[in-house]
């Protein structure tokens, strides 16, 4: 009997449309003979379709067809869990961001002991949260930006001091983030106090919390890694651009993108890298996947930007370029991979003891 591949994607995010794109090249490239795939699409309001069995290539546009307006939200949850899924089922989450890269999914998933694709409840609700992990990343000594974090309370009630302690300790040009958000959304770059205020403004319209970051200039690199327990790196890799930020609309719009795969770097500065990445990887609990950007200066200075637990699988998404270029594997292979590592997590936990005796 072959094994059962719901891929999970939609969802309560700023980065639904992104999860489509991913969710449509994973379905595509999943081997048919091998897998019954399923596409399962929750949409902007939380509801979840019915699963539907891909027996083919499908597009972009058929996977925003799917009809959701038919079932309410608990009802179309419950028929999945209860209707659909059996021993030889597992869940690919492609959920980019919040409600689905944030650890909510795969704790409902945990709870119904379902197998999944990629990290946990902890690591992927403390990798999302940048101020979060931040924090935990400095208690391992993994060089980073400076950073101020200030909650939307906080902010509103001491705007003066907090201006005065973002211009003592980080200075300008700067960046302001939502905490909890990815894609570059609601990311700005800020030149002065007035450009502070109003990019603050518009990251709090995303999360209660804004990280602020102090510019640091250089390439950055990313590197992606796999494994559970026992983890590997990918080669490096940037893209060609001329710019020194990437918007939303660069990151997943722009066709013209060029990967640089190996990136050109000092062999002790890529396994420096890679040290930095591993430690991420292990402090956070990762298992099954992760994508680490790092920033690169002119002197070779490394700092970690962010990681990311769901990282994208579009057509000009990093990770599954870095391990195709450095396994020498196919797309479908990468897919497999990490189906084979979520079913070995899963029959891990499983393994543990509940009961006292």
């Amino acid at each position: 009997m072959k094994n059962r591949v719901y891929v999970l994607y939609g969802g309560k995010s700023c980065e639904h449309d992104v999860s489509l794109a991913s969710a449509c090249n994973i379905i595509n490239e999943l081997d048919k003979n091998k897998y019954d795939v399923f596409s399962l699409y929750i949409n902007n309001n939380g509801t979840w379709s019915k699963p539907f069995q891909i027996i083919k290539s499908i597009t972009l546009t058929e996977l925003k067809q799917l009809d959701t307006s038919k079932y309410s939200q608990i009802q179309s949850i419950f028929d999945f869990f209860v209707g659909v899924l059996n021993t030889n089922s597992i869940i690919f989450p492609v959920i980019h961001g919040t409600y689905g890269e944030d650890g909510k999914v795969q704790g409902m998933l945990e709870m119904f002991n379902i197998p999944y694709v990629g990290n946990g409840v902890s690591a992927s609700s403390i990798a999302m949260d940048k101020t979060l992990s931040k924090k935990i990343f400095s208690s391992q000594d993994i060089p980073q930006a400076k950073y101020v974090s200030f909650s939307k309370k906080q902010f509103h009630s001491f705007k003066n001091s907090c201006v005065q302690l973002i211009e003592e300790e980080i200075g300008f040009p700067c960046f302001v983030k939502p905490s909890n958000m990815g894609s570059s959304i609601g990311i700005n770059r800020c030149m002065t106090v007035e450009e502070l205020f109003l990019a603050i403004e518009e990251a709090f319209n995303y999360d209660y919390m804004v990280l602020i970051e102090e510019e640091i200039i250089g390439r950055e690199v990313l590197i992606a890694i796999t494994g559970n327990e026992e983890i590997q790196c990918s080669l490096a890799g940037e893209w060609q651009r001329k710019i020194s930020f990437f918007n939303y609309e660069d990151k997943y719009m722009d066709a013209e993108l060029t990967p640089i795969i190996p990136a050109v770097l000092p062999k002790k500065t890529y396994l420096k890298m890679c040290s930095y990445a591993k430690n991420a990887y292990k402090t956070l609990g990762c298992s099954g996947m992760l994508r680490a950007d790092f920033f690169i200066t002119e002197n070779h200075e490394i700092y970690l930007n962010e990681v990311n637990t769901i990282p994208g699988f579009t057509q000009h998404s990093m990770f599954p370029l870095l391990f195709q270029r450095s396994e020498n594997k196919t797309y479908t292979e990468l897919l497999d991979y990490l189906i084979q590592l979520g079913f070995s997590q899963h029959k891990q936990k499983n393994s543990l003891q509940y009961i006292r005796g």
